[in-house]
This record gives structure tokens, sequence and C-alpha cells, in this order.
């Protein structure tokens, strides 16, 4: 593992812009599909972040979220959304947290940082009991899950862009786990 002491959840940032639209940059280079960072060229992410957090002017469907960026000495490393309710749709995909790595750190522990780093977020908001997703073959995911508390509840099959997908459900007790 390479990671410093300094790897930090912060409120996303102009000051880390710049590193942000490297990792899209790497997701692209790399042709990674599976992950999807806002694209600053398309919107202004800094307001749709705002809109998540204080849950005005969301689309259809969509519920409030807080998002926290991963930095270590100054570089963007992951993002992390932490979704205050669930509805009946993330209550089968998607969950309470969704987070990303950048590419080029990958298999390097961030992944598990993000997420111990957001389960405590997810506390402060008063989110006991969380629910986190993932599909049936991303091992790595399922891995970060577990090695964070996660218990498997089951394994269900779902539509995601017109394709069956079997996603696991793993539930986390925050105050069993911090």
């Amino acid at each position: 593992m390479i990671m410093s002491e300094r790897v930090e959840l912060v409120v996303p940032s102009v000051e880390y812009l710049s590193s942000y639209v490297e990792a899209i940059k790497e997701y692209k280079q790399n042709d990674v599909r599976t992950c999807s960072f806002s694209n600053p060229d398309e919107y202004d992410i800094f307001d749709k972040f705002q809109r998540y957090r204080t849950g005005n002017n969301l689309p259809e469907n969509h519920v409030p979220s807080d998002f926290f960026w991963l930095i270590e000495d100054g570089e963007f490393i992951g993002e992390v959304s932490i979704r205050h309710r669930l509805t009946e749709d993330l209550l089968r995909y998607g969950g309470h947290i969704g987070y990303e790595i950048r590419s080029s750190k990958w298999n390097k522990g961030y992944g598990t940082e993000i997420l111990r780093q957001a389960l405590s977020k997810a506390k402060s908001m008063d989110l006991y009991d969380v629910l986190i997703t993932c599909d049936d073959d991303n091992i790595g995911s399922a891995r970060i899950i577990e090695k964070n508390g996660g218990k498997l509840e089951n394994k269900v099959e779902n539509m995601v862009d017109g394709k069956r997908i079997l996603t696991r459900r793993y539930w986390i007790h925050i105050s069993d786990h911090q």
C-alpha cells in the first residue's frame, strides 16, 4: 500500500478540479466504462453537488446526497456519494453509498479507505445501517465492502442499461464497525 497518512475526504472544491479532470482522462484512456465521474466540461459540477446536498431541483427518482472527494497530498483520488435515504430502486441497486477511485490508484487500498471514511461521514449524518451494492462480478468492490464490515444479505437480479446484472447487497451496521 502506497497511501500516505494525509488521505482525507473533503467537500468537492475547485482547488482539486484539475486533478479531478485528470482522473476523467484516465478513465477514457483506459476505456473504463463501469465508473463515471461528473463531467465539468458539460455542466457546473459544483452546482450539481450543491443541489444534491440540499435536495433542490433533483432529477426524478433521485434523492439528496452528499458528495466527497478523497484527496491525498493535493491530488484527487476518488469520489464518494452518501445518499440520505433509499428509494425502492436504490434498495435493489445503488444503496446508500457509491464510490469510485481513479484507475491509476486501483489496488492500492484507496477503495477500502474511501469507504471507511464515508462510513464515518454517514454516521455523522445519523445513518447507522447502510446498504452498499456492487455487481456480483466486481470482486474488488465486494472485498472493499467486506473489509469495512459489510454483511452480504442477498444477491438480486437487476436490469441496468438493458442488461441483466446480478447485484450483491451488503449491509453495514456502523455502530458495530466504527
